[in-house]
């Protein structure tokens, strides 16, 4: 690897023939680097579609104002013509960053990369690099460097194939269900925020269809049930004491209103929270 300053890395660039340009996907330049401790990228904005995916360690990124940190695993997208820039946070020389890119461009390129689940205002996923994807980024790689005959088609199968398994849903593990714990805890935390299964789905890195039938197929519940359930377990142990009013039960769970929070409270338990607060009260008197 060559010593940029700020990493070292080797990059190679591809410039595609007339066949290539005849297809949907060409690949630009690829490389792979190790951040040093001064690692930061941009601001910048480039002119084409690049894939960072995270070999180890954890990037900051910043794009169209919202900041995220990825680590290990994850991947982010760096879209044509939007500013973005990216770092180190905190540098571990155990384990430091360590990155392999890819960037493309083709009349296909947008929708693809919106077919695995990316956009401008979420440009990341995480937990989507497989042994499986690495292979074949290396393969991409190796390609671009060599360059050789007929080696253009072969190029052309590695890149659908990338975006095929890229496509697929969030490997979930036999014996142990990180994803499903991680959603768990993540609910269970931030229920009362109002957070909605959309929130819950790109926390995960999963499209919302696939992850609320894993969700359910796991649990025997929906998100939206199990979100519902918790905060009426809730409710009712804060309708227990009289210190809050009806309406701030409701706003410090999350709903907008007293009117959405009485609806949801006696589509679920038959009653509505003013009388379910009666009888309690009414039980406690007559002891």
């Amino acid at each position: 690897m060559k010593d940029y300053g700020h990493e070292y890395a080797d990059i190679f660039y591809y410039a595609p023939n007339e066949f290539e340009k005849l297809g949907g996907l060409w690949p630009l330049r690829t490389g792979h680097n190790v951040a040093k401790e001064n690692y930061s990228v941009g601001p910048r904005v480039i002119e084409c579609f690049s894939f960072h995916f995270v070999l180890s360690g954890e990037v900051t990124l910043s794009s169209l104002g919202d900041t995220v940190t990825l680590k290990e695993g994850s991947m982010f997208c760096l879209f044509p013509n939007v500013k973005h820039s990216y770092w180190i946070s905190q540098y571990d020389p155990g384990a430091p960053l360590r990155m392999h890119w890819l960037a493309f461009h083709g009349s296909q390129a947008e929708q693809l990369v919106k077919r695995i689940g990316i956009s401008e205002r979420k440009p990341y996923l995480r937990n989507k690099l497989t042994n499986e994807l690495a292979e074949l980024l290396r393969a991409s790689m190796k390609q671009i460097e060599n360059r050789e005959k007929d080696g253009d088609l072969q190029l052309q199968i590695i890149l659908y194939r990338i975006f095929e398994l890229l496509s697929r849903p969030l490997p979930e593990a036999a014996n142990d269900n990180d994803w499903l714990n991680a959603c768990l805890r993540y609910m269970e935390t931030h229920y009362a925020e109002g957070i909605t299964v959309s929130d819950v789905a790109r926390f995960i890195g999963m499209h919302r269809s696939h992850f609320s039938s894993s969700f359910k197929r796991c649990t025997g519940k929906s998100p939206r049930e199990f979100l519902i359930k918790l905060r009426m377990e809730r409710a009712v142990e804060m309708l227990q004491s009289r210190s809050l009013s009806i309406t701030e039960i409701s706003l410090s769970l999350g709903y907008t209103d007293l009117y959405t929070f009485s609806r949801a409270f006696c589509t679920y338990y038959g009653i509505s929270p003013t009388y379910y607060r009666r009888q309690l009260l009414s039980q406690r008197n007559a002891k």
